[in-house]
């Protein structure tokens, strides 16, 4: 069996998976830097919902009938039909800052 103690050890190891080039690499993605406490602190709670998705998957829901809550939108679908779109040169006259017929937004990407 083992016990809960080795339970609780198996799963402060399944925490720490999370290391610090994965926490290094969310922050290039998520481009932010983060201090060493922040990064420590993000990869343990990181590694906390890892261990929980992977209790979750681990549970057998065999024997439990599929529930569908109505989120899937099958319920809500309607014929695609076309239909007039929006005059651009209204549109764009309402936009904070157009230019030549599109809208012109802060650069979120840089190109380096």
């Amino acid at each position: 069996g083992g016990g809960p103690a080795v339970s609780e050890e198996r799963e402060r190891e399944r925490e720490m998976n999370i290391d610090r080039d994965t926490i290094e690499h969310l922050e290039a993605l998520a481009r932010i830097e983060l201090g060493e406490e922040e990064r420590e602190r993000l990869a343990e709670q990181m590694g906390r919902i890892v261990a929980f998705v992977e209790k979750l998957q681990s549970v057998d829901t065999s024997g439990v009938e599929r529930v569908d809550n109505g989120a899937s939108g099958a319920e809500r679908l309607r014929d695609d039909v076309k239909e007039p779109g929006l005059n651009r040169d209204d549109v764009l006259s309402q936009a904070p800052d157009a230019a030549e017929g599109w809208f012109r937004v802060p650069r979120v990407i840089d190109r380096d």
